[in-house]
């Protein structure tokens, strides 16, 4: 949903000197030429109608597969400012970020955000008065409203497995993760605004939040409605689908998959927190390991739950678990490759999930025979 850009920017230019056109000039890092960038909109108060050179001190390469990006682009600009407050690790104190985000065609938000770049801004050529700097940022904040409902919406029709026919289960798995996704991004951007679960609610769609938001302040009564970080599976299912995936999470091969990542998490946490202050991959073979783990995790539960439908498609059923047999099989191969890398406890829960996987696959095929017979 989010492409941050900001370690592979060297330097650039935003230009907001003529009212409703905001223009950008990046050197990324790699690309052979810079990317012009035309969004519609204005910056926010302290960057309207001004034009900003900002420098990157310690730039990263961009990865090879994005150095082909178009030499100009066009967008809608979001909030866009030098005067966001952010903490900086290290330091007890906030300072002030760049921070630039705009939004493309393909329901994708672009971002920049850091207090390390070099920034000089010229003197505005027009002035944005209080009031319209508050109609930009509600322009702002529906835009993203916006964005994150498509995107959710694109994310949970996207069907991973070729040409298998989903199941609503498969859909439904899906459209909880990308909320949960989406909810990550913008509890990030609020968090720190004095009304940061009101906008986080209006930007997720939660109006019933808003509701009982605005409720809470005009009769003075606690909401329950603080905004803590943190969205489970159960948070976004409604009752009824709640209690039906409660009971099939309490299936031993679904038991065995949480305690193998609960496993892998404890095993790998400074490699994952290391790889997430560096937004990269994992190395190898923990990217192997988690890929496998967010792959089969949702199909075995769809699976579990489509068990309990009077007509379950046994036959896909099948079939996608057949994948989830591979991608396990692939990683119990990187695992005996890179042994003296990894635990041996890790090595050996994999393997015995193979073989619980394997079964489950082999159940369902014979089921589906049976159902064709």
């Amino acid at each position: 949903m989010i492409f941050r850009i900001t370690d592979y920017v060297h330097y650039g230019t935003l230009d907001n000197r003529e009212r409703g056109t905001v223009k950008l000039a990046l050197q990324l890092m790699g690309m052979p030429h810079p990317v012009n960038i035309t969004l519609q909109g204005d910056c926010l108060q302290d960057l309207a109608g001004c034009l900003v050179d900002f420098r990157n001190p310690s730039p990263r390469m961009l990865p090879a597969e994005l150095t082909q990006l178009p030499e100009n682009i066009r967008g809608v600009a979001g909030d866009m400012t030098a005067s966001r407050r952010m903490p900086v690790k290290g330091k007890k104190t906030m300072e002030n970020s760049l921070y630039l985000e705009w939004f493309t065609s393909h329901h994708d938000m672009v971002l920049l955000e850091s207090t390390a770049f070099s920034i000089k801004v010229s003197l505005p050529e027009w002035i944005m008065d209080s009031c319209e700097e508050q109609v930009q940022i509600m322009a702002n904040q529906q835009m993203l409203r916006t964005q994150v409902k498509e995107w959710s919406k694109t994310y949970a029709n996207t069907q991973e497995d070729g040409n298998l026919p989903d199941h609503h289960w498969d859909k439904r798995l899906r459209e909880a993760e990308a909320i949960a996704i989406a909810y990550q991004e913008v509890f990030q951007k609020y968090r720190l605004n004095p009304t940061g679960d009101i906008r986080l609610a209006f930007v997720m769609g939660w109006d019933d939040v808003l509701d009982n938001i605005a409720q809470s302040e005009e009769t003075g009564t606690p909401c329950s409605c603080k905004s803590t970080g943190m969205l489970s599976l159960f948070d976004i299912l409604n009752e009824q689908e709640a209690q039906e995936v409660q009971s099939c999470m309490f299936h031993p091969l679904f038991q065995q998959v949480m305690e193998l990542t609960d496993l892998c998490q404890r095993q790998f946490s400074r490699e994952i927190n290391k790889s997430q202050r560096n937004r990269t991959e994992p190395p190898e073979p923990l990217n192997q390991i988690f890929y496998c783990i967010r792959y089969i995790t949702p199909r075995i539960l769809s699976c579990l739950l489509q068990e309990k439908d009077n007509d379950a498609d046994y036959c896909t059923m099948a079939a996608r678990m057949a994948l989830c047999v591979e991608q396990t099989r692939q990683t119990v191969a990187a695992l005996d490759i890179r042994r003296s890398q990894v635990d041996d406890e890790v090595t050996e829960r994999f393997s015995s999930l193979l073989e619980e996987v394997n079964s489950f696959q082999e159940s369902l095929a014979t089921q589906s025979r049976k159902s064709n017979l």
